[in-house]
């Protein structure tokens, strides 16, 4: 094969590694202990760093609703002290906060309501370095889809999302964002629009694009209607997110705790056995997240230390993040 010939094939193939955009760097493992029991779990977090010691180390964020927060922790000297202690293990927090809500419809309305929490923890010491939106699409899709009228909701959820991210970036600039939303209440192909949808408002505004996309995904809708999302669909969404430089992160939970807590079946080990199987089906067809979310927002596991304790929750991060953590 001639030289010239070689060349080409050369940076024909160069072009096409480099045509993607280059993943932006977020924390490879976060962890988003349950809220219930009036913050039992992270308030143990706190008190007991050597019982989690392992996972914490592999824990670039530790994830809470910032309203949850707001309310468990009325006084600002309790919540000094709880901040005080995740500033200690250097342990930056995220935030999981409204973009659009039935409180809030407009990107610049949540913001204003959201600053004042934000505004407060900086002041008792928080060490804050990211937030994520909590499913704006979702909000406008099913729960004031009825106050849009004949407005698209897409459209609509994307124009306000780029208003707060844009709000959000002016005041607080070093912070990443990153927005979840639904899988599959929303479907792979609504998802991938709402994606690119939101990212040409972010450009056309002269915004940073997104940080990362993440996913929260009700498996169990795999389980009982097949024609209603799969794993397969799931990676579709994370090649486009690679395809595009966005981080795609996946939050792993019990997505049969629930269904199993209502007929009385639901406890720690429940919530082990939801969140490995959801690990090993994901990884199965070839799932590979950016980043790994281990999340709990429902009233379960009950014991979330120590991490060497079968099936406490800080086990179950401990066990998912040794098995698919890359």
């Amino acid at each position: 094969m001639s030289k010239p010939i070689l060349l080409l094939i050369f940076f024909s193939c160069t072009s096409l590694l480099f045509s993607a955009e280059p993943i932006k760097q977020i924390p490879a493992f976060v962890l988003g202990p349950p809220g219930h029991n009036d913050g039992q779990a992270i308030r143990e977090l706190a008190d007991q760093p050597e019982q989690w010691a392992t996972v914490r180390s592999r824990t670039g964020n530790l994830l809470y609703a910032d309203h949850v927060l707001n309310r468990q922790n009325k006084d600002d000297e309790s919540l000094t002290e709880l901040l005080g202690q995740f500033r200690k293990m250097n342990l930056p927090l995220q935030l999981e906060v409204g973009a659009i809500k039935p409180w809030g419809k407009t990107g610049a309305e949540t913001f204003a309501k959201q600053k004042l929490m934000w505004e407060r923890f900086l002041r008792c010491g928080a060490l804050i370095d990211s937030i994520a939106l909590d499913e704006p699409f979702v909000c406008c899709a099913f729960f004031i889809k009825e106050d849009l009228k004949d407005v698209d909701p897409l459209e609509y959820a994307a124009t306000e999302t780029a208003e707060f991210i844009a709000l959000v970036r002016r005041d607080y600039p070093d912070w990443q964002i990153g927005s979840i939303e639904g899988f599959p209440s929303l479907s792979a192909d609504q998802l991938i629009q709402w994606i690119d949808r939101l990212e040409e408002k972010l450009e056309a505004k002269e915004v940073r694009s997104l940080d990362f996309f993440r996913i929260d995904t009700d498996w169990m809708h795999f389980v009982h209607d097949t024609k209603k999302g799969s794993w397969r669909e799931m990676k579709r969404i994370e090649d486009h997110c690679r395809r595009k430089g966005i981080p795609f992160s996946v939050i792993y939970w019990a997505a049969n705790y629930p269904a199993m807590l209502k007929r009385d079946l639901a406890d720690d080990l429940t919530w082990y056995v939801g969140v490995l199987q959801m690990g090993y089906a994901y990884v199965a067809v070839g799932g590979k997240p950016d980043q790994i979310v281990v999340q709990s927002w429902v009233e379960g596991p009950n014991t979330f230390l120590p991490e060497t304790r079968p099936f406490t929750f800080t086990n179950s991060a401990l066990d998912i993040s040794e098995r698919f953590l890359h």
